[in-house]
């Protein structure tokens, strides 16, 4: 139940905050005489509800004596005299008040802060020093008062330690040591908390031997069962080193966390390998402790992506092969379903890891499986560059890689750079095997991928859907290159000069590629249209209809690029010779867009060198038989890697070209 209590004076509280010494001594020594100074007092209550926090509640003011009946008050937070001064650190006056009301060294505030929390948070290491040498004077309170915890179960010590402040630190760990032992009531230790911040002169300041060369008595004590060594391993080599040399530091080495790891993992998944090293050469035996999920720091170091660390790893582990998790997979499995392209790559090109390649997790996924699984293309190009992987293996329910990619291929039109459309189709143009159960031989795979399967029904919405922005494109393209055709950059000859009504700069180059680009970009956007039209009705046969998106697709993007060229030989022709590094500019900007915006130019490259080691140039243009028909063998090269790169790259090479050739016409032929 609340209870009222006297309050501080509004001008003491003014003084006291102030830090003035004086004017203290005058209203103390004015109280003292007898003169009233109740103007300014105000009657708070502080009520601290003990049942909820576990904490004692603060202790009632102590009973006025001779010369401080001022200081007795509390503020409206329930802060004494004592409480304000050692915040605001004014070192002379708390020492003031705690020659005249000593008591006030262990009260509490309505937060159950003692004085020394609040020098401790501010960071004021004279104010604490002082508060300090009160407390040993105290007696038997002393020792209670020091140790004291605040709501949120925190010492003065970890006060410290958690605002920053490493001189108070150093100051409370070399006057009361037995502080470093107190844990809050998480459980965490000042020290953990140290390592955490990554604060090494705190760290330092903790485990520093007493005078009498007594070790530090600092509790280790973590989160979860962490230690201060897992918090320091994540952090830097030279708080690692201060914990190991430290008495009981080399027993946290091998110490792991409620989740298994120990302070090797944490040192793995931050990529501290200068950590790494140190604690492997402290103890080697770490690198073959897994944790809960059975994974070893190798696996964490591939799963990170960090080489470095691997290779590290894999020297400390000649049997690296055999560390597997609680699901069978190695580190190559590891890298893989956590997407790391450059361990799979780094292990694809060591013979060192030949045994990886085709080992079996315990559904019987090799790496291969997996990458198609996740659908990763460029470590299935990667697997697949390597003579070594097995691509007719099959998993325990009797799936190859290549019947994996098949089972995710659905009916319809798809974004050509989907990464499972393209790992599908990498493993149509090798021809890797698939068994009968997967859905048949390569004949009936082919059909399917070429869109010449037979029909079957679909809603029309579906399809409507997918080309409804495409037909937009389209028509906006086809719009704006056929107003661009009739006004025409530098205008018309007036009607009383020679030649009337033709274009000014119709002799330039870069106006002629002008009307040249902008011609082929209204062409190609007016055929992509008619597909599209016919690809969106009905009435049409779903197999032509999805031949007539497909084809759409194929003349769109070359009318965006040839747009983009109309655009820049526009500028070109309109600026002229007087802004020659301006028109340069413009053509370099032209061509990054040309290049970056249209990523089918580009993206797939990287496919050509896998398709070309498992099937040569039979792979590349898709012919890896006799064809049957001429019909056959356009089908079979329109589908071809080769065919689907070169004209998809075909449109951004000659725009390059023809930038250039107008940029250097324009330097060597003004005038031309």
């Amino acid at each position: 139940m609340a209870r009222p209590q006297h309050g501080l004076g509004s001008e003491l509280l003014c003084a006291l905050t102030s830090g003035d010494e004086a004017r203290v001594e005058e209203l103390l020594t004015g109280q003292g005489d007898g003169h009233s100074r109740a103007d300014g007092l105000v009657t708070i209550s502080v009520q601290v509800d003990a049942t909820t926090t576990g904490a004692a509640a603060p202790a009632p003011p102590p009973r006025q004596g001779e010369g401080s009946s001022g200081l007795l008050g509390l503020t409206s937070g329930g802060s004494t005299a004592l409480h304000v001064v050692a915040s605001r650190g004014h070192a002379g006056l708390a020492r003031r008040v705690c020659e005249l009301a000593p008591s006030l060294v262990a009260t509490r505030d309505g937060c159950l802060d003692t004085p020394l929390h609040r020098a401790a948070k501010a960071g004021h290491k004279e104010v604490a020093a002082c508060l300090l040498s009160a407390m040993r004077a105290g007696g038997a309170d002393a020792d209670a008062a020091l140790r004291a915890r605040n709501r949120l179960g925190a010492t003065a010590l970890y006060e410290a330690v958690r605002n920053g402040h490493a001189e108070t630190v150093d100051l409370l760990a070399t006057e009361a040591p037995e502080l470093a032992a107190v844990t809050s009531d998480d459980g965490v230790s000042p020290l953990y908390l140290a390592a955490m911040t990554g604060s090494a002169e705190m760290v330092r300041a903790l485990l520093r031997r007493s005078p009498d060369g007594t070790p530090s008595r600092a509790s280790s004590a973590g989160p979860e069962g962490r230690t201060a060594l897992h918090a320091a391993a994540a952090k830097s080599k030279e708080i690692v080193q201060e914990i190991l040399e430290w008495k009981q530091g080399p027993a946290l080495l091998s110490k792991a966390d409620s989740f298994g790891k120990t302070p090797l993992h944490y040192a793995v998944s931050h990529r501290q390998h200068d950590v790494i090293s140190l604690l492997l050469h402290a103890e080697a035996s770490l690198a073959h402790v897994s944790d809960n999920e059975g994974l070893f720091p190798l696996h964490v170091a591939a799963m990170m992506g960090n080489i470095r660390d691997v290779v590290e790893l894999v020297e400390r582990c000649p049997d690296y092969a055999e560390l597997v998790d609680c699901r069978g997979r190695n580190f190559l499995h590891c890298a893989i379903e956590h997407g790391r392209k450059n361990v799979v790559r780094f292990i694809c090109r060591n013979d060192r890891f030949a045994v990886l390649l085709n080992s079996m997790d315990y559904e019987g996924n090799t790496p291969l499986h997996l990458a198609v699984k996740y659908g990763h293309p460029r470590m299935v190009s990667s697997l697949l560059q390597t003579i070594g992987v097995e691509i007719g293996i099959t998993n325990r329910d009797g799936l190859t890689a290549a019947d994996l990619a098949y089972s995710h291929l659905e009916p319809g039109l798809q974004y050509f750079l989907n990464p499972r459309v393209v790992v599908k189709k990498c493993f149509y143009w090798i021809r890797a095997p698939v068994t009968l159960g997967a859905g048949g031989d390569h004949v009936h795979l082919h059909s399917r991928m070429s869109n010449t399967a037979p029909a079957t029904d679909e809603d029309p919405k579906d399809i409507n859907g997918i080309t409804a922005t495409t037909t937009i494109a389209s028509v906006l393209i086809a719009t704006v290159t056929f107003a661009a055709a009739f006004t025409v950059p530098g205008g018309y000859v007036a009607d009383d000069h020679p030649r009337a009504g033709t274009a000014v700069l119709a002799r330039r180059f870069a106006f002629r590629a002008f009307v040249a680009s902008d011609a082929m970009a209204f062409l190609c956007s007016i055929v992509a249209t008619c597909f599209l039209v016919y690809g969106g009705a009905v009435q049409v046969p779903r197999g032509q209809r999805l031949l007539y998106q497909r084809s759409a697709s194929v003349f769109l993007p070359p009318a965006a690029q040839l747009m983009v060229a109309a655009f820049a030989f526009g500028i070109h022709a309109v600026l002229g010779e007087a802004n020659r590094w301006l028109v340069t500019l413009v053509y370099v900007l032209a061509l990054g867009a040309v290049l970056l915006c249209f990523p089918g130019i580009w993206a797939r490259f990287y496919l050509g060198k896998a398709i070309w080691r498992r099937a040569g140039w039979r792979g590349l243009v898709n012919v890896h038989r006799h064809p049957e028909s001429l019909h056959e063998f356009f089908w079979l090269f329109i589908t071809s890697f080769l065919f689907k790169n070169l004209v998809r790259s075909l449109f951004a090479v000659l725009i390059s070209v023809a930038f250039v050739v107008s940029i250097a016409l324009s330097i060597a032929l003004p005038e031309y």
